[in-house]
């Protein structure tokens, strides 16, 4: 079996450090505090030179959620539910997979956790994985 694969570099740490819970990585603005993921280059409302590279929080709020009921074209089987995620203590919101229960137990204000999961396999057979949130235990 081969090495499992980030879906893409820039997202998260993969794998994460031993010992380390997995976070995304991300733009905080010096100048107005806001947030961004994916990282950005410079801070659309402060401009450039204002961006540093940090991580998120581990947990979050969901914001929003829906449910699928038919396949992806990226193969995906239904249902599953997907949707938007506050990120604690500071945000930003990030678009996400949910896992870990069943897709109609995501309603907005349920507490979440950030995990990394396989999302898809390959053509290669490799594992891509990517980050989802699940229900806070």
């Amino acid at each position: 079996m081969s090495e499992p694969v980030a879906l893409r570099a820039d997202l998260f740490e993969f794998p994460p450090a031993e010992g380390q819970a997995p976070a995304l990585l991300v733009s905080h603005c010096t100048a107005c505090g806001r947030r961004y993921f994916p990282r950005r280059a410079e801070c659309p409302a402060c401009g450039p030179g204002s961006l540093e590279d940090t991580t998120s929080g581990k947990r979050g709020t969901v914001y929003a959620s829906t449910i699928v009921r038919v396949p992806s074209p990226a193969g995906l089987k239904p249902p599953y539910a997907y949707g938007y995620v506050d990120l604690e203590p500071d945000g930003p919101r990030v678009f996400a997979l949910f896992t870990g229960a069943e897709p109609e137990s995501f309603s907005p204000g349920s507490p979440v956790e950030l995990v990394l999961e396989e999302i898809i396999a390959n053509r290669q057979g490799q594992s891509v994985i990517g980050h989802k949130f699940r229900p806070v235990a």
